[in-house]
């Protein structure tokens, strides 16, 4: 056992060592080609920087992952690399030469499609929360079907994310160590194997990627990074159906914890969604209203934004401990974590709209009364 906590350092410092190697070198191309994201619209930043961190993330990640885990060790694990090869290079298209949505979608739905379909790695059921709705396995065409919508869904709510430095890219590694960590926990060694890989290579991007970012992560990053995401999240549903109910690690709201720790992700898309369709747009039309856009707008800063939204992270975990504590109705759990996000929101919504009147207040040039 020792050993393999050992290996499972070894396998983080090779890869976030890889990335820190390859990300230098990639820069050199692009700005020596003239690959960059320009500022100006609804971009933060004030500087020309490349946008295409993914292919040191990707480098730093498949070069470790494919010696260490096998398909003999993760049967269709081959597939994995395939769909993520698809992904990068759909990315970096994207980085290039802006793609339509429609095709992007059609290229992760391929991918996810090609993952579940082999591989056999799918959301079979409601799993902890089927307890209190629907507690039967799900049919083999309803698990492929929505396996490829969870799929799609989380790598587009990740890719929506990516608009400071240091968003993306902390929320991954915060979402990969607890994984890699529970893996271990519970001796699913090839798992945590795999997941520790691809948290060495985000924490290594992570160091050109913090404000004021040299790179970021584009979306042959972030389509990668969220898809991969994606497949863990459902490893960890599945591995933690084989864990004995007597285990001290055994989670037994196993979806209110996916909840949790993706709260951001998923509550901003659901809130930009919804905002978007209710004005009659379509919901992938782009504007200003993310959750991390609006926090720049009362004056904080990339770190700033970063560290409260990761602390808000930590808090709705925090949440979480203390609902599954009092053993109550996971549909419940989620949806008083959804409703803690709603409120926080309103909140958020209030104070800027404060901002920008007493901001107005202040413009307004003196009248002298005579």
């Amino acid at each position: 056992m020792l050993k393999n906590y050992l290996l499972i350092s070894i396998y983080f410092l090779i890869s976030f060592v890889a990335t820190l190697v390859a990300i230098p070198q990639t820069l050199k191309v692009f700005k020596g080609k003239k690959l960059f994201d320009a500022p100006g619209g609804r971009k933060l930043h004030k500087e020309h920087t490349p946008s295409m961190g993914g292919v040191g993330i990707f480098f730093g990640f498949i070069i470790v992952a494919i010696t260490v885990v096998t398909d003999t060790s993760l049967n269709g694990v081959n597939y994995l690399w395939c769909a993520m090869l698809v992904l990068f290079f759909t990315g970096l298209k994207d980085d290039l030469i802006p793609m339509r949505s429609v095709n992007k979608f059609i290229v992760q739905i391929f991918s996810a499609s090609l993952v579940v379909g082999v591989t056999n790695i799918s959301v079979m059921s409601l799993y902890t929360i089927g307890q209190d709705i629907y507690m039967e396995t799900f049919p083999e065409w309803f698990s492929f079907f929505f396996s490829v919508f969870f799929i799609v869904a989380f790598t587009n709510a990740y890719n929506m994310i990516d608009g400071i430095d240091g968003l993306a890219g902390s929320l991954a590694a915060l979402l990969l160590t607890i994984f890699t960590i529970w893996f271990a926990l519970n001796g699913f060694w090839v798992e945590s194997f795999l997941t520790v890989c691809m948290l060495g290579s985000v924490s290594g991007f992570l160091y050109f990627n913090w404000c004021p970012a040299k790179i970021f992560m584009g979306d042959t990053g972030s389509l990668v990074v969220g898809f991969f995401c994606a497949f863990v999240m459902i490893l960890f549903l599945n591995k933690n159906e084989l864990v004995a109910p007597s285990s001290f690690f055994k989670i037994n709201y196993s979806v209110g914890l996916i909840a949790s720790i993706f709260v951001y992700p998923i509550f901003d898309v659901m809130r930009i969604f919804s905002i978007r369709l209710k004005a009659k747009r379509s919901p992938f039309s782009p504007d200003k209203l993310h959750i991390h856009l609006l926090l720049s707008r009362l004056g904080l800063n990339h770190p700033q934004i970063v560290v409260a939204i990761v602390l808000y992270t930590f808090s709705m975990l925090g949440v979480y401990v203390l609902l599954s504590l009092s053993h109550i109705n996971e549909v419940l759990m989620i949806i008083i974590i959804f409703s803690i996000c709603f409120f926080c929101s309103y909140i958020l919504k209030r104070k800027i709209e404060k901002f920008k009147k007493d901001k107005k207040m202040i413009l307004l040039p003196k009248i002298n009364k005579k």
